[in-house]
């Protein structure tokens, strides 16, 4: 989760410095990490 977490923050980062394209699929791929992330810790809790 912290991983996704940082990845976020990391387009972040490059949003605000204007590195559009590149800002874009970091930021989903963070999203995507903490979403997955938390679905699996989820499922793990359940079992």
């Amino acid at each position: 989760m912290i991983v996704g977490l940082v990845i976020l923050a990391v387009g972040a980062g490059l949003s605000i410095a204007k590195i559009e394209p590149w800002a874009d699929y970091v930021l989903i791929a963070g999203a995507v990490v903490v979403i997955i992330r938390g679905f699996v810790r989820n499922h793990e809790r359940d079992e």
